[in-house]
C-alpha cells in the first residue's frame, strides 16, 4: 500500500531490490533454469542469464563477454552448441578449449561432478574450468573460472528428449579477486 502512495520504492516485475543478488544453487540452476531452457519452457528471471553461441563464447577473452558494473564478479550464460557438435561436445567436455587465435584457453580442473535429484539419481553434471592466457606452450593462469552444467540425456523421458532441439550448457563465469587486467 505504501508504494502506491509514493512512500515506498516501487519495483518492476523481475527487478530485485538493492542489495539482493542472483545466487542460485547448483541444483536450482539445473532444475529451474537449464532444464527449462532445454525443453523450451519459460525460464524464471531469464534476463539474469545471457544466451550466447558456443563459437562466440569460446572465441574471445572472458572479460569481453561481460559488463562490469557494481563490483559484479559472477555472470551466467546459456551456451548454445550446434546440433552437429552435440555429441562431440559431450565427449570433449574434459578437453582444453582454445580461445581465438592463441588468446588463451579454458582448461578443465578434475573430472565431472554429478548432480543428483531427490531420488538420488544423477541427472546432470558440472565441470570446473580455469582460463589461461597465451598459448598452450606459454600459458599464464588467470583469475577467471567457470562452472559448466550439463544435463544427462538419460535424465529425461523420450517425449522430452524429442522436444529438445538444441544442446544447451549453462555456464557460471567468475572473476577472482586478484584482478590484474587479464
Amino acid at each position: 500500500m505504501e508504494a502506491e502512495h509514493g512512500q515506498g520504492a516501487m519495483m518492476s516485475s523481475g527487478q530485485l531490490p538493492v542489495g539482493f543478488r542472483f545466487m542460485p544453487t547448483d541444483k536450482e540452476l539445473v532444475t529451474h533454469y537449464l532444464m527449462n531452457k532445454v525443453f523450451d519452457r519459460p525460464v524464471p528471471a531469464a534476463e539474469a542469464i545471457q544466451d550466447i553461441d558456443a563459437t562466440q563464447f569460446y572465441s574471445t577473452h572472458p572479460k569481453n563477454l561481460v559488463t562490469f558494473s557494481c563490483g559484479e564478479r559472477e555472470w551466467f550464460f546459456f551456451i548454445h552448441e550446434d546440433d552437429e557438435n552435440c555429441s562431440a561436445s559431450a565427449q570433449g567436455r574434459k578437453n582444453i578449449r582454445v580461445v581465438g587465435n592463441g588468446v588463451g584457453f579454458w582448461k578443465p580442473n578434475g573430472s565431472e561432478n554429478p548432480i543428483h535429484n531427490e531420488d538420488g539419481n544423477v541427472y546432470a553434471s558440472k565441470i570446473f574450468l580455469t582460463y589461461f592466457s597465451g598459448s598452450l606452450r606459454k600459458a599464464k593462469k588467470t583469475h577467471w573460472k567457470m562452472v559448466e552444467y550439463h544435463l544427462h540425456s538419460d535424465s529425461h523421458t523420450e517425449e522430452e528428449y524429442q522436444v529438445q532441439r538444441r544442446e544447451w550448457v549453462l555456464g557460471r563465469l567468475k572473476r577472482g579477486n586478484a584482478y590484474n587486467g587479464l
